[in-house]
């Protein structure tokens, strides 16, 4: 089974991979499918780095791992990017897969966009972000992953104001960052 792992990634950082390989070694799954979102239903009006950046900063983080993979399905696409249409879109060439949330978006997924059919569909797993988890659905799987307390807003706001983000990124993704002026205003 692959497991795929969408969001924003704006940036990725380091949760994002050590939660990823924590699915990869409890799920026994052959792999992660980074899936970076083109606009998120729910960040419509926010001001996001242009998908080409985020695209390139997942590649860059999960570049040399065999493990992982990042696909641009929703790049491709365009427009608003549901979880329901992505998952279609994987299982035409992979049967065998399960979805990866994050605890806040738990909270919020009988909101999405054909959430009834999603949970027909794969399984989903959802990753801890606190000690004491939040209320979700029954239906939903928590994945005794590591806590990880790392934000990518928490990040953006460090990097505007000039302060360290150290380790909170992959080198390449920091580089990266610093080479093409993003998160300052």
């Amino acid at each position: 089974m692959k497991g795929v792992f969408g969001g924003n990634f704006n940036p990725v950082h380091i949760g994002h991979i050590i939660v990823a390989i924590d699915a990869i070694r409890i799920l026994k799954l052959k792999k992660i499918i980074f899936v970076p979102a083109w606009i998120s239903p729910f960040k419509k009006g926010d001001k996001s780095t242009p998908f080409k950046h985020r695209l390139e900063m997942l590649k860059l983080a999960t570049e040399n791992k065999p493990f992982f993979e990042v696909l641009e399905l929703e790049g491709r696409r365009k427009g608003v990017s549901y979880t329901y249409d992505t998952l279609k879109e994987v299982m035409e060439k992979e049967a065998d897969i399960c979805l990866l949330i994050g605890e806040d978006q738990a909270e919020e997924f009988t909101s999405w966009h054909r959430w009834e059919d999603i949970i027909k569909m794969v399984k989903v797993y959802v990753f801890r972000r606190s000690e004491s988890p939040k209320k979700f659905p029954v239906y939903l799987n928590l994945l005794p992953s590591k806590i990880i307390e790392i934000s990518s807003t928490e990040i953006r706001k460090a990097l505007n104001n000039n302060e360290p983000v150290d380790y909170y990124l992959p080198d390449k993704v920091f580089d990266y960052i610093n080479k093409n002026g993003l998160y300052k205003e």
